[in-house]
């Protein structure tokens, strides 16, 4: 890629020239150990040092001393330890105990200015509040009747996660670039006489959400506001009580919730309006309201909002007049069972599924289309597909007196018993015998892998890990970071495994085990633009496998300046994740952004040849200028629960497969004239449910932008279908079907 095009293609991700009023409000450039990454220097003020040296934060210890025993005051300690923590690039650690506050922890991520003196979000100093694993989780407590929290139409947050605007202005949100923002581990409660609080509010996107977090809302308005989507999502989260368990009326392009229960709410259980469509799976509810429920509404000026598609769930109504579900937009319910409603859905349109008030009913399959008003004199549609046939009356299949099997919600969850810091026996590579540096600069490899060789837990604080060749896991081996911007695996240059373009390794393998208990999560992994010689990683752990908020960098090891003439950096021409073998498992927000130095057989991710189930729960493989942003190739029983995309090439390519299911796609990408965003060839049974766009028309970007171009809505369509057998198929250009499915796709 020619200089100028490369530095034109980077200067347009959203930053602004650096001004001395943006000051107060940005991050100074981080210059070693790498531009424009992590600092690696503490800061002497940490009381708790054995914490700090691995990259946390103790907000009892000094200089902070927030109260562990909830008896006194701690906002204006916990709000030190968090901003000091964002600062100083560290995880803001909460020991056993409960934490009184009586206002807003605001987590707020600030922006940050690159070394080439552009500003732009500050994804590398997000806010990570995470909870102690050793004991009962940690709690904040809301004081009862705190100043503020009394009217609930003026909702007020307990934990408001947002990221300052690079396009607004500082003081203005801008949820699209709140990357890396994360709640982990930690319960929030609202104390008597706060009938206007939210426990917590978190729209965000990359590698965002709220994850192992009870929230306690039986005082107060909602427990979690706001939904992460664009490769971000919250998992695995309880809110009992309120008027409102989760309120997601704003959020980013096709969020997911995963796991979620929800327990006594007076209101509704959920509340959505957000950009396209919604995957919630592994659901619980449970309520004595008469509903719905579930609420799905859409801004009249934004007509491609608010679909919704409801997987692997259970409700339990208490009210024989309950009502399910209500939308005014396209719905799609997959082996969902309700116990005790008059109706499943009655939506405004006059849209009704019968409920038993009796006892239980699956809906072992329900698709309702719905034609969003027009739209810039664009008339768009939700018909369903079945078979090649387009259709437009709903899809109905109801079994009666099913009850749910044991682990409908479990199976789309990680171990109760993840793997901590704080696990017993745990290796901490930087301690002996191992003596890992994580300086990025000394060879780490010898260390990890011995490490990994000899503990089935091994723990990256925070830290560049150099290796000079692929990090072989074992099945058994559970690798574990701080945080995915903050335990980095660096290939730094073409050295070792690395050396040769022609034969790229990864820095991670696993084993190749269908039985495999493998797990890496809160780490990252790094191959920088001048190492076409690595890809990140090979995943060949089966379905008992995790891999949960990962983070695989792909940019320039030395900072966003301009390269010299003629030392632009090779293409890679293979994926930057590959699952093979036996892989599988559950992943937990992928994504890929990255868009230069990418050959025809890049992918973000490829899926080859696999049949242990695999589930992906948020993926967002976008911009990428190979055939495909990401590719499913002669692979069974893959489910992606939320898929969000930019560009104009295909987000999934889906050929030679069986049993592959897609649950809602979002994103304001737009296919290249006569071409498909989902492009599907030889594959008999497979399933893709509301697929909606965020229109991007012609006139709207360029080629050369990290998003692509507009495209004239006629001009392409949502899915191609070439079947072993019949005739190649394109959805109407203007239809964004509520259902495609071909054949009986189901999971394993």
């Amino acid at each position: 890629m020619p200089a100028l095009l490369w530095l034109a293609a980077h200067l347009v991700l959203g930053g602004t020239p650096f001004t001395p009023e943006l000051a107060p409000y940005t991050r100074p450039t981080v210059r070693e150990p790498f531009p424009d990454g992590i600092s690696l220097a503490v800061p002497s003020e940490l009381g708790n040092r054995p914490l700090a040296a691995m990259g946390l934060v103790d907000v009892a210890a000094a200089p902070f001393g927030a109260d562990p025993t909830g008896r006194t005051d701690s906002t204006a300690a916990l709000q030190r330890a968090i901003n000091l923590a964002r600062n100083a690039q560290m995880a803001c650690f909460f020991p056993p105990g409960t934490y009184l506050v009586s206002d807003t922890l605001s987590c707020i991520q600030d922006l940050y200015e690159r070394s080439n003196r552009m500003v732009v979000g500050g994804r590398m100093h997000p806010c990570l509040l995470v909870g102690s694993r050793a004991g009962a989780r940690p709690r904040i407590v809301l004081a009862p009747r705190s100043p503020g929290f009394g009217d609930p139409g003026k909702p007020k947050y307990v934990i408001h996660f947002w990221a300052r605007s690079v396009e607004d202005g500082p003081t203005k949100p801008q949820p699209n670039i709140s990357m890396n923002q994360m709640l982990v581990g930690l319960d929030v409660a609202i104390g008597e006489g706060n009938p206007g609080a939210v426990a917590i509010r978190h729209r965000a996107a990359q590698g965002s959400g709220v994850q192992d977090c009870t929230i306690d809302a039986t005082h107060g308005l909602a427990g979690l506001e706001g939904g992460a989507g664009s490769g971000g999502s919250h998992a695995n989260v309880t809110v009992i009580g309120g008027r409102i368990g989760l309120d997601l009326r704003e959020t980013q392009p096709a969020p997911t919730v995963c796991g979620v229960t929800l327990i006594g709410q007076t209101d509704a259980a959920i509340l959505y309006a957000g950009r396209q469509a919604l995957a919630a799976v592994g659901v619980k509810i449970v309520s004595r309201a008469n509903g719905p429920l579930l609420r799905a509404t859409s801004h009249r000026w934004a007509p491609h909002d608010g679909q919704v598609c409801l997987v692997d769930s259970e409700v339990v109504c208490e009210s024989p007049d309950c009502v399910v579900l209500s939308s005014e937009r396209s719905v799609y319910l997959d082996n969902v069972y309700v116990k005790g409603a008059g109706r499943i859905v009655a939506s405004p349109g006059g849209s009704t599924l019968p409920g038993d008030p009796r006892g239980w009913m699956r809906v072992r399959e329900y698709a309702h289309g719905v034609a969003p008003p027009p739209w810039k004199k664009l008339q768009y549609q939700a018909p369903v597909y079945l078979d090649g046939v387009r259709q437009t009356a709903d899809v109905v299949g109801v079994v009666a007196n099913e009850a749910p099997p044991d682990g409908l919600q479990s199976r789309h969850l990680w171990p109760s018993e993840f793997p901590h810091f704080q696990s017993r026996g745990i290796a901490n590579v930087k301690a002996p015998p191992y003596n890992a540096r994580g300086d990025g600069q000394a060879d780490d490899t010898a260390a990890l892998q011995r490490a990994v060789a000899e503990h089935d837990a091994v723990f990256l604080p925070k830290g560049y890990y150099r290796v000079t060749r692929s990090l072989v896991l074992r099945p058994a081996t559970k690798l574990i970071g701080v945080g995915q911007h903050l335990s980095i695996l660096l290939a730094r240059g073409p050295e070792g495994d690395f050396a040769d373009p022609a034969h790229p390794c990864p820095v991670v393998r696993t084993a190749d085990d269908a039985d495999a208990e493998t797990v890496l999560a809160f780490c990252g992994i790094f191959t920088p633009y001048h190492v076409p010689g690595a890809y990140a990683l090979e995943w060949r752990a089966g379905r008992r496998s995790v891999c949960r908020a990962v983070e695989f960098l792909r940019r320039p090891l030395g900072g966003f300046a301009r390269p010299p003439q003629g030392q632009e950096p090779q293409a890679l021409a293979v994926p930057l994740v590959a699952i093979r073998g036996h892989g599988g498992g559950r992943w937990y927000n992928f994504y890929g952004e990255s868009h230069t130095h990418q050959a025809a057989g890049y992918r973000h991710l490829l899926v080859e040849g696999t049949a242990e189930p695999l589930a992906i729960y948020q993926c967002n493989p976008e911009h990428a200028r190979g055939e495909a942003n990401m590719e499913i190739r002669r692979a069974r029983h893959v489910a992606l629960y939320g898929v969000k995309g930019e560009g104009n090439y295909p987000i999934v390519w889906i050929r030679d497969s069986d049993h592959v299911r897609i649950f809602g796609y979002g994103g304001n990408a737009a296919a290249a004239e006569g071409t498909a965003l989902f492009r599907v060839e030889r594959t008999q049974d497979f399933l893709i449910a509301n697929a909606v766009d965020s229109p991007r028309l012609a006139g709207e970007g360029s080629d050369d932008h990290f998003a692509g171009r507009g495209v004239a809505a006629d001009k392409w369509h949502m899915i191609s279908d070439r079947p072993a057998a019949g005739e190649p198929l394109l959805t109407e250009p203007m239809d964004r079907p509520v259902l495609y499915r071909r054949g009986r796709p189901a999971p394993p």
